[in-house]
């Protein structure tokens, strides 16, 4: 787990060529390991390899919705826009397309989830570890990774 982590921050790293960009998509992914948790102790799931394997799948997801939106608010910030405003037109311009991919993959694994097959126990716990990170990723696509990239940026500003 924390190879992959790593493997994800240099990724980020070379993608924005800034630090802290990257850190923020970074904390943003690590937040939605609270969700992945908070869902299997609602449902009483246990965290297993399964549930592991879950809360990757939810990780690569966040991650990419970060790279997309931050890589908008970066080409806003290019073409003359304030920090502000460049991040509110890229969470205008994501929000559909993170609602469209988090509502149908939640709902492929609705099934799953619910038990509703055969062999249904055993894949269980990564269908909630999907379904609840998905549901907070979307807070944290759209607030909290904005957020952090704004007050890093600022910093980096003022330095």
């Amino acid at each position: 787990m924390a190879v992959a982590g790593l493997l994800v921050f240099v990724v980020l790293l070379f993608e924005f060529n800034r630090f802290w960009t990257a850190l923020a998509i970074f904390i943003g992914t690590i937040f939605s390991f609270t969700f992945v948790i908070l869902g299997l102790w609602i449902t009483g799931s246990h965290f297993d390899i399964s549930s592991f394997m879950g809360a990757i799948t939810v990780l690569g997801i966040v991650v990419n919705n970060g790279i997309l939106l931050i890589d908008f608010a970066v080409r806003y910030r290019q073409a003359g826009k304030s920090q502000i405003e460049a991040l509110l037109l890229a969470g205008r311009v994501r929000l559909r397309p993170i609602l469209m991919t988090n509502t149908t993959t939640i709902a492929g694994f609705l099934p799953l989830a619910l038990q509703l097959g055969s062999g249904g126990e055993i894949l269980q716990p990564f269908a909630v570890a999907v379904i609840s990170g998905l549901v907070g990723s979307v807070f944290l696509s759209l607030i909290v990774i904005p957020i952090l990239y704004q007050v890093f940026e600022r910093s980096r500003q003022q330095r």
